[in-house]
């Protein structure tokens, strides 16, 4: 499958009548959670977003691996085609159940490390990297030894650093990492001024809500990018 071809995905249509089953459902089933989850990083109003795609659509038996293989086909996919947008694709970490992607734009995050305020607390958290893919990198390795160790049974602490990565004011994200009361919450915790921490919510809301409802209405997935 072209990257073209996967980025011409619309709600509830997918691929289209002559797709692939098993591969239609995979990329109509990735868009979807792409446009729910990293709304305000299409919008270009958010550096990266995290977010998890279930599996649980698929049956096992001998569907499971075609599901697989029309997992991978359709990431590749998505993989190549995003960068001509401005945008990136990783899988993280994947199990039976759900596979664990960051998509992030890497101009915006290259902007978003070399804030100062931002960078000292990486540096704090024993992060090295002097560039952003350095440091994403890390953030990577950190993300899955997390995910291992709950697979594990295991406890060990998640790297709330990731709100750095992911657009959050340093003060946001020290504020939470050292346990303080928050002034008010949205999509993340804020610990600064309320009403400017308001005023950010209510802007990201807005553009994720206006890209989802333009994907609903039926525009393809290129042209939110677009």
């Amino acid at each position: 499958m072209s990257g073209r071809h996967a980025m011409a995905v619309r709600f509830g249509e997918g691929l289209g009548a002559s797709a692939d089953e098993c591969l239609n459902d995979v990329c109509l089933a990735f868009s979807e959670v792409l446009v729910r989850m990293a709304g305000a990083v299409i919008a270009g109003v958010k550096p990266a977003a995290i977010f998890t795609l279930p599996m649980r659509a698929y049956a096992a038996g001998k569907w499971r691996q075609l599901s697989r293989g029309a997992l991978d086909e359709a990431l590749r996919a998505y993989a190549e085609a995003l960068p001509a947008y401005g945008v990136e694709l990783s899988v993280l970490y994947r199990t039976d159940r759900r596979v664990y992607l960051l998509v992030w734009r890497p101009e915006d995050l290259g902007c978003t490390l070399a804030d100062p305020a931002r960078l000292s607390i990486l540096r704090e958290q024993g992060y090295c990297g002097t560039d952003r893919r350095e440091l994403l990198v890390e953030l990577r390795r950190r993300l899955v030894d997390y995910y291992l160790a709950v697979d594990a049974g295991k406890r060990i602490e998640f790297p709330h650093e990731i709100g750095v990565f992911l657009g959050y004011p340093a003060q946001d994200v020290r504020g939470f990492m050292a346990g303080e009361k928050a002034t008010c919450r949205g999509a993340w915790h804020a610990y600064g001024d309320e009403q400017t921490a308001r005023r950010r919510f209510r802007m990201l809301e807005m553009h994720e809500r206006r890209c989802r409802n333009r994907f609903a209405a039926g525009e393809p997935l290129h042209a939110l990018f677009a």
